[in-house]
C-alpha cells in the first residue's frame, strides 16, 4: 500500500491570546435619522405690464414758402465801339554807323549780332586769292604778321608794294594792276586819304571785294566800292576775322619773323 503523502494544507492560525484576555469592540452607533425637506418658499406672482401710452399725433410741416421773384436782369450799357489805332509813322531809318556801312542802332535798343558777321564769313570762306596793299617785308609790321597768317591760312597771297620785291618766298607786285591772277579780297594796308586810289584800282581789276583794316576808315571810298557792286568791310582785321570763323584749323606757321 502506498504511502499517503502528508496533506500541505497550511495550519489555520489562531489568536494566541484567550478569549477572556481579547479587547471587546463597540457596536457601530446608529445613524442620525436625516432632517425632513425644507418647504420651497412660494414665487409672487408677475406683476402686469404696464400698458404704453399711445403715440402723439405727428405735427403737422407747414408747406414752403413760394419763392420770392427775382427782377428781371438789366439790358447792358452798350460799349462805344473801339477808336480806329492812330497810324504812326515808320521811324526813319538811323544813320550808319562811322567805318561799317552798317545801320546804327537807336538809343536804348538791344544790342543785335554783328551785322557784317555773315558778310564777313561768306567773303572768307570763299576767296582764294588776296592782294595785300601795303606789305611790309619789315618783322613785327601788321602787314607782315597779317600777310604771312594768310598764307598759312591757306589763301593765295600777293604783296603788293613798289618799294619790296617779294615776301615769304611770293613776287611783290608795284600795283594790282600787274597781279596775274583775278584778285578776290583786296587788303588795305594804306592811311585813309590814300585809300581812293587803291579802290579804283579795285574796281578796274574786276575784284570781289575791298577790306580795310583796323583804324582805316574812307566812307567815301568805300561807298564808291559799293556802286560798283563790290562787298566793303571797313575798319576790320582779317586775322581776326578769320580766327573766328566756325571750325576753322589754326594756322600752325610762322609769321615770318
Amino acid at each position: 500500500m502506498a504511502d499517503t503523502p502528508p496533506s500541505k494544507t497550511k495550519p489555520e492560525h489562531r489568536s494566541a491570546l484567550p478569549p477572556s484576555d481579547r479587547p471587546a469592540i463597540a457596536p457601530a452607533p446608529a445613524p442620525a435619522p436625516l432632517s425632513p425637506a425644507v418647504a420651497p418658499v412660494p414665487t409672487a406672482p408677475a406683476a402686469s405690464p404696464v400698458p404704453l401710452a399711445p403715440a402723439s399725433a405727428p405735427v403737422p410741416i407747414a408747406p414752403a414758402a413760394s419763392p420770392v421773384p427775382l427782377a428781371p436782369a438789366t439790358a447792358p450799357v452798350p460799349i462805344a465801339p473801339a477808336a480806329s489805332p492812330v497810324s504812326l509813322a515808320p521811324a526813319p531809318s538811323p544813320p550808319p554807323l562811322p567805318g561799317t556801312g552798317a545801320p546804327a542802332l537807336p538809343a536804348g535798343a538791344p544790342s543785335e549780332p554783328d551785322p557784317q558777321r555773315r558778310a564777313i564769313e561768306e567773303l572768307l570762306r570763299t576767296a582764294k586769292t588776296i592782294a595785300v596793299v601795303g606789305a611790309s617785308d619789315k618783322p613785327g609790321k601788321p602787314s607782315h604778321r597779317v600777310a604771312f597768317y594768310l598764307m598759312h591760312a591757306g589763301f593765295e597771297v600777293y604783296p603788293v608794294n613798289p618799294t619790296i620785291t617779294e615776301l615769304g618766298g611770293r613776287p611783290a607786285f608795284s600795283d594790282l594792276r600787274s597781279v596775274p591772277v583775278n584778285i578776290d579780297i583786296v587788303d588795305v594796308f594804306r592811311r585813309p586819304e590814300q585809300v581812293g586810289p587803291v579802290v579804283d584800282e579795285a574796281i578796274a581789276v574786276g575784284a570781289k571785294a575791298v577790306w580795310m583794316q583796323e583804324g582805316i576808315v574812307n566812307e567815301e571810298a568805300a561807298a564808291k566800292a559799293r556802286a560798283a557792286g563790290l562787298v566793303v568791310i571797313m575798319d576790320r582785321c582779317v586775322m581776326k576775322e578769320h580766327r573766328k570763323m566756325p571750325g576753322r584749323t589754326e594756322s600752325t606757321g610762322n609769321d615770318g619773323s
